[in-house]
Order: C-alpha cells, then structure tokens, then sequence
C-alpha cells in the first residue's frame, strides 16, 4: 500500500509540503486543481517538480471544461520535462472546481469525449478535436526542442465514483481515482464498474486497473477521544468538506448514518438561512479541505467522524488498510489539514507508513 497526500496549492507551501512529504516516505504529491479556493495546481506542481527528486506528483484533479484538453495535456506535459516519469494527470468533471462559481459537473457525453481526447494526445502527441462545430486534427509541434515531454509516459488517471464514470475509467483510463473507498466491498465494486468500461472498449490488461482512494485517517493516540480537540483539528476539514458535497448535491445525505444524519438535517437548516439558494454556492464551499468555519465547528462530533473518516489507533488503521490492499487498492491519498500539515505527515510518517 502506497500513502499520497493533497498538497495545498499556495507556492510557498508547495515547496515546503512536497518535500517534507517525500522526505517522510509518501509517494505521492496530489495537486488540487480548483481556482476559486487555492492557487494555480500547475504552477505549484512546477515548484513542488523542482525540488523534490523521486516523489510521484499528480493533479488531484484537474477539472474539465476549466481548461480546454490539448491546454491541459500541454500543461502536464510541461510539468512532466521537469519530473520526467514522475508526473500524472488525475482528470474529473469538477466538484468544487465548478460547485464554486454555481455550475454543475460537466456533462457524462462531454466529458467522455475530453477523457478520449486527452487519453489520444497523452499516447499519441496528436488526435481529432471536435470542437465549435469542427473536427480538426491537431499535433504537438516542436517536440524535439522538448517545450514539453510527452515522451516518458503520463499516466491518465480518470476521477470516478459511479457506475457510469467508472466506466469511462476504464474505456480510456490508466487509472482510477475515486473517493471513500474504505471498504473492501467498495473496493470490489469500483473495479467491477470499471471492468465493464475495460470490456466495452475491447482492451486487454494484465489486471485490474491502478485504483488510487482519495480518503481520510487520523492516527488515535493513547488517552484521546473522537472528543479531543487534536482529533478535530486533524480531521474537521475533511468532515465538514464531506458534508459541503451533500450539500452541494454532490453525494446523497443517505449516505450517512442515523446518527450523522441528524447533525447533518441541522446543517442543511442552517444553510437555508443563509444566502439564497441562487446565492447559496458563493459561501457554501469557505473553509473547503483546508479549515473549519466557525458556524461549523459543532458538525465536527463523533458521529460524523464516524461517518466519514477513520480515527483508530495505529495497529487498527494498518489492519483496514491491509483489508484494502486484499482487495485490491494499492494506494491512498489522504487530505491532512492546511494547519497542522506537519504535524499530521510526520505521525503518518512515523506510525503507518514505516510499518506497511
């Protein structure tokens, strides 16, 4: 099992994370690609590229429609002369990446086609670009000079959860990047998913497709609670960005517990007091992955720790992973907090990687 980490996108951080994250023994750098919350995912991979030797540096995720594909591809192609072979492109149809300016995800149909394109032009250098009412065959020039490197292979890796994304991940993809796969049945069922996209394009594998999770864990220390307040400040943001997708209708409030259930219906009745559901998106997302908003901090309770994160003490977090590796997953991408970044490497350094 290989342990990644999203790298908050502020350039001076980008710097100092990536390379306390490769020196703590990650292997992988995940770069978020949302441009009303963060910094420019690109140009921080640049900064995190040049000073790091051997860590593995994806865009987590680079969002469709924000960028056209050949742009993308070129941008991560450009990263890729930098790290050359250390360099992946997680691409998705955008949660907060669009959520935050009031637009949905891209289109399934849209977004299959930008999948295709990119998957031809990451292989090939050139491909058929439908576009504006064209089709246009277009090529990389000047490859040779190495403006970019699409020579040492990028591999593609396809943001998915449901059946039908899943499936695209497997017609066109690399790869597979999902979330909250803390379970070996749900282990199980996004391989079956993107199974059926493998066999719908007729492609011939060694195995399953490389199927990363992004997902959250906390390592409980003698004494403490899910009460304490060092457990809250390690996984308040990801709860409450779990709760933001629910909202956002990104996820289902079903997906919860009972017991979460209720915290969340109090959330959602004071998110209709704020704004107007036109308005609503521009604040629902403040705080997102990166700290608690202070009208929130009371959804941070054991319940919805529970429900959407992992807080164990270490020989039991080693125990579900190796349930995970059974499965089938063979990396995890974990979101630590924008404060206490440090501090949350270096215990995963210390008690979950030296042991797997």
């Amino acid at each position: 099992m290989e342990i990644g980490t999203l790298i908050f996108t502020k350039p001076q951080r980008a710097i100092s994370d990536t390379k306390r994250a490769e020196e703590r023994g990650f292997a992988q750098a995940w770069f978020p690609d949302s441009h009303m919350i963060w910094g420019d995912a690109y140009a921080c991979m640049a900064l995190g590229a040049t000073n790091t030797r051997t860590i593995k540096l994806g865009t987590g995720i680079s969002v469709a429609s924000n960028r056209i594909p050949p742009v993308t591809v070129h941008a991560i192609a450009t990263i890729n002369e930098l790290a050359p072979g250390r360099v992946m492109l997680g691409y998705g149809t955008g949660h907060t990446g669009r959520r935050v300016m009031g637009l949905p995800p891209v289109r399934f149909d849209d977004f299959r086609e930008q999948v295709r394109l990119i998957r031809d032009l990451l292989k090939r250098g050139e491909a058929t670009y439908h576009t504006e009412g064209l089709s246009r065959q277009i090529r990389y020039l000047h490859r040779d000079l190495r403006f970019i490197n699409l020579d040492d292979p990028i591999p593609l890796y396809v943001a998915a959860n449901g059946p039908r994304m899943l499936g695209v991940a497997g017609e066109f993809g690399d790869g597979i990047l999902t979330s909250g796969a803390l379970t070996p049945e749900r282990v199980t069922a996004v391989f079956r998913h993107a199974q059926a996209g493998v066999e719908v394009a007729g492609r011939k594998l060694d195995g399953p497709l490389p199927c990363i999770s992004l997902a959250h864990f906390c390592v409980l220390r003698p004494g403490e609670t899910l009460e304490s307040p060092r457990i809250h400040q390690m996984v308040g943001p990801w709860v409450i960005t779990c709760l933001h997708a629910i909202a956002a209708g990104y996820a289902k409030p079903r997906s919860l517990p009972p017991d979460a259930r209720i915290v969340y219906d109090e959330y959602a009745a004071y998110l209709n007091q704020v704004g107007t559901p036109d308005t609503r998106y521009l604040d629902l997302h403040v705080g997102h992955c990166t700290f608690v908003p202070a009208p929130e901090r009371r959804l941070v309770t054991p319940a919805t720790i529970r429900a959407t994160t992992l807080v164990a003490p270490a020989d039991e977090i080693i125990a579900r992973l190796r349930e995970l590796e059974r499965a089938g997953l063979k990396q995890l991408v974990l979101n630590p907090p924008f404060h206490g970044f440090d501090e949350f490497i270096d215990e995963v350094s210390g008690t979950i990687i030296a042991q797997l």
